[in-house]
């Protein structure tokens, strides 16, 4: 049995900041509401499979009363405005998540909930092998990739063990025990055996622990999707792969940006580098996702380069196009944070050679005032063939569905 102090502190700050009208505390999973995703049943934690009959016992005379006065939402603290539920959850929706916590309840209790979840993917680190990547952990377990959180079939983890172990301890406490007699028991409840859904050699149901059995299911899960995520060609070194196929190739002929002696702006190297057409990529995928979305679709049009370079089809939907930015920018970054400035200043060349010069500084640019309408001038007769060339090789990074 792995200690977990954290969800011990986290578990007792919740349910004593407890009353008169929710005895049970603060539910904190519900300000992580999400929906199901592509067909799946999220059911919710089940009375007669938490707390089976041993459990009970422990219990004492008032399980009947304990039992579905934890189990009943009216008497925990809710989410008092709650978000709109989505099957894929950004790392922005999650922070506000977060944010109304600490704003309704304190954000002391943000704190213990943030040590909590990183005590849960230490714990499981080491079920699933502590040779594997804290990263991969995180994928494993709540589904964060680049940019999103995506919805499981057992839910995130975090918010399945912060429903079992809320419930099992408002049950003890509202029995009258208390809280080291509480988590004791969601300590041995977490790690005791319970139906897997399997069944054993006889016919019977195959048990496991708890907590391990749910890291397992999880794990499952995610390596299945890692699997189609390879054979969909969305892994890090298919974008690397790309990037170094268009530095090398005589498609980085295609770069737009250039001075009078035909060095790479804003770089000034000799030479399109993976890094920086990474950084370019990504500012012109997140440029025709913003067109997308305030312009209402390509019914609304799009700059004339993105429409004839096919960024108008029903494969570049927003959401789907600033998930491949993403990897191509981080797949590009030499260091684990890419360039901000370099991004800066792309941006404002992309959106200069569109039209829009407000917010170009040649200096940064590295180019006299003066060559300005020429460079500008060749990045307008390049665009749209570095934009055919990211369509059709970026097409084949998308995610298929």
């Amino acid at each position: 049995m792995q200690p977990l102090p954290h969800l011990e502190s986290c578990l007792r700050s919740s349910y004593e900041a407890r009353d008169e009208r929710h005895p049970c505390g603060i539910s904190l999973a519900s300000y992580f509401v999400r929906a199901p995703t592509r067909g799946r049943r999220r059911s919710g934690v089940e009375a007669e499979a938490l707390f089976p009959p041993a459990l009970r016992d422990r219990l004492g005379n008032d399980a009947s009363r304990a039992i579905p006065l934890a189990m009943d939402p009216s008497c925990w603290r809710v989410d008092g405005a709650p978000r709109a539920t989505v099957p894929i959850a950004t790392r922005e929706w999650l922070a506000e998540a977060a944010q109304g916590l600490g704003n309704a309840e304190g954000y002391d209790l943000v704190w213990v909930l943030l040590r909590a979840t990183s005590e849960l993917e230490g714990v499981a680190q080491r079920l699933l092998g502590s040779r594997l990547p804290r990263a991969t952990v995180r994928q494993v377990l709540h589904g964060v990739g680049a940019r999103t959180l995506r919805v499981e079939p057992f839910a995130a983890l975090l918010v399945r063990v912060l429903k079992i172990a809320q419930a099992v301890y408002a049950a003890f406490r509202e029995a009258g025990h208390g809280h080291e007699v509480a988590w004791a028991a969601v300590a041995d409840r977490l790690w005791s055996p319970h139906p897997t859904g399997r069944r054993n050699r006889n016919g019977g149901e195959a048990l496991g622990a708890y907590l391990p059995s749910l890291v397992q299911a999880a794990s499952g899960n995610a390596r299945r999707r890692l699997r189609k995520n390879v054979e969909a060609h969305r892994t890090v070194d298919h974008a690397r792969a790309l990037l170094a196929r268009f530095a090398a190739s005589p498609a980085a002929s295609l770069w737009p940006w250039t001075d009078g002696a035909g060095r790479v702006l804003p770089a000034g190297d000799d030479a399109v580098s993976p890094e920086i057409a990474g950084t370019a990529f990504f500012t012109l995928l997140t440029h025709t996702a913003s067109e997308r979305r305030s312009r209402g679709g390509p019914s609304g049009g799009l700059s004339r380069p993105y429409a004839e370079a096919g960024f108008g089809a029903q494969e570049w939907l927003p959401d789907r196009t600033d998930d491949l930015a993403v990897r191509l920018l981080v797949a590009g970054a030499e260091q684990s944070v890419p360039d901000g400035e370099r991004l800066e200043i792309l941006s404002a060349l992309v959106r200069a050679t569109l039209g829009d010069r407000t917010s170009l500084s040649y200096e940064r640019v590295g180019i006299a005032a003066s060559e300005a309408e020429a460079m500008l001038a060749r990045a307008r007769e390049r665009l749209p063939d570095l934009l055919a060339w990211l369509e059709q090789n970026g097409r084949e990074l998308l995610e298929r569905t």
